[in-house]
């Protein structure tokens, strides 16, 4: 028998120190925490909840590259398999279509989020956390205080990196802007130059193929394309990052200790409260890109056409989700009733990456960057089939625009 042993066995009988299997508990739901958080859309109602995994936000994982994406920039002629952490989370956690989602950004200012501080902080955060502070205090179960500080603290950490993050985004925009004001003003003294300068806010035609194979379609300005989602952002004050980092390591260690040595209705209160919080953060509850409702509509109202929903990530950057109508793919009902159909033309396939090709309405020069890129095949039937939709598809919207004139 080891001399120390028998002294650490009399000071653990003396504090009822007991260390059970319970703190494993805190460490499940990182890889889901991982995606929700670092998508950077908080809950209007459980934004101020302790969750679990808590650890994932004071290793700061909810930032990193996530691999398995590819931007193809065709107005720019850019591919790359660089994609921002956050922007990949982001359109992980979208319901998106195999190929017929559209995700249009646009900088704009966020109205304020009055609702966000009355429901998730007055009415949910602050009297669900402070139950357990006081049920703990007014029973001298100061092990379920520790307990109760830790999640508090963790909520906090959350909180200032996830405003951190958000921040970093909105600098980013302000710089790209200054940025594109400067090569759209940008003086001519000095002779013409060689090639037209693109205009930097016209919106770049991009596609992203997500780890699941999702082809999407990303409508932004030019100059945010590579700012904002390529390279990973940098928050504006490192120094008070690391600070919290620090501080939430901290917790989460008092945490996954003292959730074992405290009173059993204290673990229950904190298991319950940490397993709804968390669950219902995974599935986005309160989020502005939340399907709850959207579902509830359809199931009731029977509705086949795609719910467009508005969601900001940070109080200047909106992202619009929308889907090409299911009847683009339907390319006998595009043609003139005139018109005698082809071999061709007849062979269609819904729900193809050559529809989405189609309605990008991609130029020559484009289309030479995706046939680079291997998007587009060197086969002379898939080829003619792809300009003969392109010529479709531009009467389908001419006639669209004439019947809404």
């Amino acid at each position: 028998m080891y001399p120390w042993h028998g002294s650490l066995a009399a000071w653990a009988d003396r504090t009822g120190l007991h260390i059970d299997a319970l703190g494993l508990v805190t460490i499940l739901g990182s890889e889901e925490m991982d995606r929700s958080i670092g998508r950077l859309v908080p809950s209007v109602y459980f934004e101020y909840l302790p969750l679990l995994g808590a650890f994932v936000i004071a290793g700061n994982r909810f930032t990193k590259h996530q691999p398995g994406f590819t931007i193809y920039n065709a107005s720019a002629g850019i591919m790359t398999t660089e994609i921002a952490g956050w922007f990949s989370r982001w359109l992980k956690c979208q319901p998106l279509h195999q190929v017929r989602s559209k995700v249009t950004w646009r900088v704009e200012e966020r109205p304020p989020r009055w609702t966000a501080i009355l429901i998730g902080f007055f009415l949910i955060g602050l009297p669900c956390n402070g139950i357990l502070i006081a049920m703990t205090v007014l029973a001298g179960d100061w092990w379920g205080f520790a307990n109760a500080m830790a999640m508090v603290v963790s909520v906090l950490v959350r909180c200032v990196l996830v405003a951190q993050n958000q921040a970093g985004i909105n600098q980013r925009i302000k710089e790209a802007q200054g940025e594109a004001e400067e090569d759209k003003n940008r003086d001519q003294t000095e002779g013409p130059p060689t090639a037209p300068l693109k205009d930097p806010y016209e919106p770049a035609k991009v596609l992203v193929v997500t780890a699941d194979s999702k082809a999407v379609h990303i409508e932004a300005p030019s100059y945010l394309i590579r700012p904002l989602f390529i390279l990973n952002h940098a928050v504006p004050n490192e120094r008070v990052y690391k600070f919290f980092q620090w501080i939430g390591w901290l917790a989460f260690a008092i945490h996954i200790v003292s959730i074992g040595m405290a009173a059993l209705y204290t673990q229950i209160y904190t298991v319950v409260l940490l397993a709804v919080a968390t669950i219902m953060t995974a599935q986005k509850i309160g989020c502005d890109d939340s399907q709850v409702r959207a579902s509830w509509r359809s199931i009731w109202r029977h509705v086949d056409e795609d719910e467009v929903y508005d969601c900001w990530v940070t109080s200047k950057l909106k992202a619009t989700v929308s889907a090409y109508p299911e009847r683009f793919s339907r390319w006998d009902e595009a043609k003139p009733t005139n018109m005698t159909p082809k071999p061709a033309e007849v062979n269609v396939k819904p729900l193809r990456r050559q529809d989405l090709f189609v309605w990008l309405d991609l130029n020559d020069e484009q289309d030479k960057c995706m046939t680079a890129w291997g998007l587009i095949p060197y086969d002379e039937t898939w080829v003619a089939e792809y300009k003969n939709k392109k010529v479709l598809h531009s009467n389908r919207v001419k006639g669209k625009g004439q019947d809404n004139k």
